[in-house]
């Protein structure tokens, strides 16, 4: 092979990587959700600087007919969000997988207008891991980015792109279920805030690769 040909052919094996590369990531505007399965309540969409994002009531959510973490031995799961301050304590607001097998995004929040976060994951080999602090909290009514890394051996779980936990985790994949947003999935623990976007990238990313809408949207 010359040289020249040399040089196309890495070129086009880039861009054939870069291009299956996207059409793995899942990334959805909660405004504009595909396949969705059912509406709880009346969840609201609201105008940013950003375009359009949803406000959830505290009884409202979205079920979405997409498992978007089937197959994945690794993830980046960002969720760009703002939590109200006079929701209920415990709301478990991204529920993906199965009621056994999952992924849940949940917040606390407390009543002097603060926050917290709790990452919990249940896998079908046995492994358990909740990551949760009291005394990590923000303020509520702000918008925030949040990211849990899984490289395989370890869940990372980032606040506006700052580590809060750094944990060793044997992950496997959650090949069953859907996504429920705005809720837990048995209809539990509903959200009180609003959600502008979520994306699912199949590898971990670090924060300079993580999504920035927070910061426009602010």
């Amino acid at each position: 092979m010359t040289h020249c040909k040399k040089i196309l052919a890495n070129v086009f094996f880039v861009f054939a990587c870069a291009a299956i590369s996207a059409q793995n990531v899942i990334d959805w505007k909660i405004a504009e959700l595909p396949q969705v399965q059912e509406i709880k309540g009346n969840p609201e969409t609201i105008t940013t600087s950003l375009g359009k994002a949803v406000a959830f009531g505290g009884s409202d959510a979205f079920i979405v007919d997409v498992n978007p973490l089937k197959g994945l031995t690794q993830l980046t799961l960002e969720i760009v969000f703002k939590p109200d301050g006079d929701g209920q304590f415990a709301q478990r607001f991204l529920h993906l997988g199965t009621l056994g097998d999952r992924i849940m995004f949940e917040t606390r929040v407390n009543r002097d207008s603060t926050w917290y976060f709790d990452t919990h994951l249940t896998l079908s080999n046995g492994e358990k891991l909740t990551m949760i602090s009291e005394k990590l909290t923000h303020p509520t009514d702000r918008w925030y980015h949040a990211a849990l890394v899984i490289d395989g051996t370890r869940a990372m779980v980032y606040i506006n792109g700052m580590v809060e936990f750094n944990e060793p985790l044997a992950y496997v994949p959650i090949n069953e279920g859907y996504a429920a947003i705005g809720v837990r999935q048995n209809l539990v623990s509903w959200f009180k805030g609003s959600m502008y976007r979520m994306r699912v990238t199949p590898k971990p990313l670090t924060p300079d690769e993580f999504l920035k809408d927070h910061q426009a949207l602010n």
